[in-house]
């Protein structure tokens, strides 16, 4: 759901409009009970599934084309399965359950008919009922809990071992806006000494004590429960804490809000300690991050998205030394910080994943992991650079006269990581942002970070080429020049890449990052 101008508009405009017809029947087939029925009666025959459903056949076979072009369900002479994203995701009892996040995603859809009146307003506008009783607001909780821990439950696993084995044995881990645990509770289950807090608002205890059984003995007699409103302040705390989780909190309130939440984690740090800010920023997954902030706006009395380096500004102005933004394979990222300058070393985080962060800062629309393998060498580039070029003979670079196309391809193929730099033109700004990630990786430690650009070398204004370079320093090859096809090759990373049918088309461009 990211527009992409070598791919058609007018298709994404009608993709972006009828969105809606794919999430009303996912919505549909899981409210009815479609999944139930076929882990029920696996290879079941249309008739039988309208049956038990009371539909009628006919339909019902056209809802269940649908849901095969969708992947959710799977057909085999004539009969209908769960495939296995609906098994491991829409059942009962299964092990990434999704449908409590689904759910409670269908149940915001009034609130998103709000945005008209919001964006008038300022504010939300469609509030709870005021004769909402006590039992509807707990079910309302549990229901938001129980899908909250269905989105968080796999990245989760993502993030544990980034840090578990960087705590110190008996760690107090302090979990703040905790929801029902879950996170705190799977450190305490990866960590078998360490003690965890579990703080909320007071309203929030009784169901965080239903839960906690749950789990085993072994984990939920190492944690106690905090009665806290997070924006009370001072928290009524008595110890200091090697591990603070503020897990989806930061975007729950307003600028100021937020940001006493994050000074008051910082004052609760133990020496060596760790604070863990997971959320969707907006440098990461930028239209999700958006759509993110909307709901919150929708949703909420001041919520919104906030970047990562607004969180980590405010973390380093509350004392912390060190801070560092890991984005997730997911649609959100987590932000570490330390009071102790190098204690982050200890972290084990993917040195690649954790200087995306950084290179997107630099002003690149995207950056791409790649591996170096599959980069895509074919002579025919190098000659259309000579041939076909408007630059061909008047710049020092338009082939990499340096290296053959042997060497070219040995040195690649000597790297064991890479990174796709997507940008647009003026293409100077875009060679010198080349240049600037090339310095970022290298100051990160990729000490052999060597970068190819796109493009005839605009760093100069003047180039003479039968001289030459005055610009060594500077001096980068081409993708192309050097005989990488770069559609093949980027292609291979997921993007669309057409040559240019008008002359008011965006041109995208892209370089190649080689790190180790």
């Amino acid at each position: 759901m990211k527009y992409d101008p070598h791919k058609n508009g007018s298709q994404y405009l009608e993709n972006l409009a009828t969105s809606y017809w794919a999430s009303a029947a996912l919505f549909t087939a899981l409210d009815s009970g479609l999944f139930e029925v076929l882990q029920k009666n696996s290879n079941a025959e249309t008739a039988a599934v309208a049956e038990a459903l009371g539909w009628q056949p006919g339909p019902a076979d056209r809802f269940l084309k649908l849901l095969e072009t969708l992947g959710l369900v799977g057909a085999y002479n004539g009969t209908w399965y769960l495939t296995q994203l609906s098994a491991d995701h829409l059942v009962p009892g299964a092990p990434h359950d999704q449908r409590a996040n689904i759910r409670w995603r269908e149940s915001l859809t009034a609130e998103w008919r709000t945005l008209p009146e919001v964006l008038a307003a300022g504010t939300r506008t469609l509030f709870p009922s005021e004769d909402v009783s006590e039992a509807d607001m707990e079910r309302r909780r549990t229901a938001y809990l129980q899908a909250m821990d269905a989105v968080i439950a796999d990245k989760i696993d993502e993030m544990l071992p980034m840090f578990t084995d960087a705590l110190p044995e008996n760690a107090a881990v302090l979990d703040v806006g905790c929801g029902s645990g879950l996170f705190a509770l799977s450190v305490l289950k990866a960590c078998p000494t360490a003690t965890a807090t579990l703080m909320d608002i007071r309203q929030m205890i009784p169901i965080i004590e239903a839960h906690l059984k749950s789990w085993s003995e072994a984990v939920y007699s190492r944690a106690d429960c905090a009665a806290q409103n997070v924006l009370e302040h001072p928290w009524a705390l008595d110890q200091k804490y090697d591990l603070i989780i503020l897990s989806n909190i930061v975007h729950a309130t307003a600028e100021a809000e937020s940001a006493g939440v994050l000074k008051e984690a910082a004052a609760h740090l133990a020496p060596g300690g760790f604070i863990l800010v997971h959320d969707f920023f907006t440098e990461h997954d930028p239209v999700k991050s958006r759509l993110s902030d909307l709901n919150m706006m929708v949703n909420t009395y001041n919520g919104r998205a906030y970047s990562a380096k607004w969180t980590a500004d405010v973390l380093k102005k509350a004392g912390c030394a060190e801070t560092v933004f890991v984005p997730l394979s997911t649609d959100t990222g987590v932000v570490f910080a330390s009071r102790d300058a190098g204690r982050l070393d200890d972290l084990a985080l993917d040195p690649v994943r954790r200087l995306m962060p950084a290179l997107l800062h630099l002003g690149f629309a995207d950056v791409l992991p790649l591996d170096p393998d599959a980069v895509v060498f074919a002579p025919f580039s190098r000659e259309k650079c000579v041939y076909g070029c408007d630059s061909a003979f008047s710049k020092t670079c338009i082939t990499n006269r340096d290296m053959s196309y042997d060497e070219t391809q040995a040195l690649v193929k000597d790297y064991h990581h890479a990174l796709l730099l997507c940008s647009e033109p003026p293409t100077q700004t875009f060679q010198r942002r080349c240049l600037a990630a090339e310095g970022e990786a290298f100051k990160s430690g990729f000490y052999k970070a060597f970068v190819f650009w796109a493009g005839p070398c605009s760093i100069c204004e003047v180039c003479d080429p039968d001289t030459p370079c005055a610009n060594p320093s500077h001096h980068r090859p081409s993708m192309e020049g050097s005989g990488i096809d770069v559609y093949a090759t980027v292609r291979r990373a997921g993007e669309a890449l057409h040559p240019l049918r008008r002359r008011d088309e965006i041109a995208k461009y892209y370089g190649l990052l080689l790190l180790d």
